[in-house]
């Protein structure tokens, strides 16, 4: 394998560490700062999937647009306004907890994020000979970021899920850079 798939495929693995971090984030984060009970999760999920679905459709229109080209620039803003959604979703919580009246902006923030993991599987999957392989090595980054993301939380609490998402996600930028 050349360095170049080498660096497609961390890439595509520490991807798979922002999900990851980012889906944990909004759920330890809802579920102790809003209501423990159903709602938190059922808006963590619609939100992701919904954004998600979106983000498929805008992925794969950027990748027909970019005609073979390299769209890092879109990928970076992307990945800023999930990272910005979702440190908004943060303070929001902080600032003011319990209120579940802010179900719906917070869905709406969650849902941004979601769009951006959709979006990555839609843009690139040109990077990869099939888009079978990039959602194996995102889905492996995935797995390993939930058990990372645990262990995070457990050993370092809130400084984790504070720095945890900003450094994959620099991290992963850099890897799309050279990609």
């Amino acid at each position: 394998m050349t360095r170049r798939g080498w660096i497609r495929i961390a890439y595509a693995l520490t991807m798979g560490l922002v999900f990851a971090f980012l889906q944990t984030g909004y759920f330890f984060q809802l579920q102790l700062r809003l209501t423990s009970a159903y709602p938190s999760f059922l808006t963590i999920t619609l939100a992701w999937l919904a954004g998600s679905a979106a983000g498929v459709w805008l992925g794969a229109r950027a990748s027909q647009a970019a005609q073979g080209g390299r769209p890092v620039l879109a990928e970076a803003a992307w990945l800023a306004a999930s990272l910005i959604a979702y440190y908004l979703v943060l303070v929001l919580l902080r600032a003011a907890p319990y209120r579940t009246s802010m179900l719906p902006l917070l869905a709406l923030l969650i849902a941004v994020s979601g769009v951006q993991a959709g979006r990555f599987f839609g843009a690139n999957s040109p990077l990869f000979a099939s888009a079978g392989r990039l959602f194996l090595w995102e889905n492996n980054g995935f797995v390993l970021g939930w058990i990372a993301a645990f262990a995070g939380y457990v050993g370092f609490g809130g400084v984790f899920h504070w720095a945890a998402p900003a450094l994959a996600a620099i991290a992963a930028a850099g890897l799309r850079w050279r990609s």
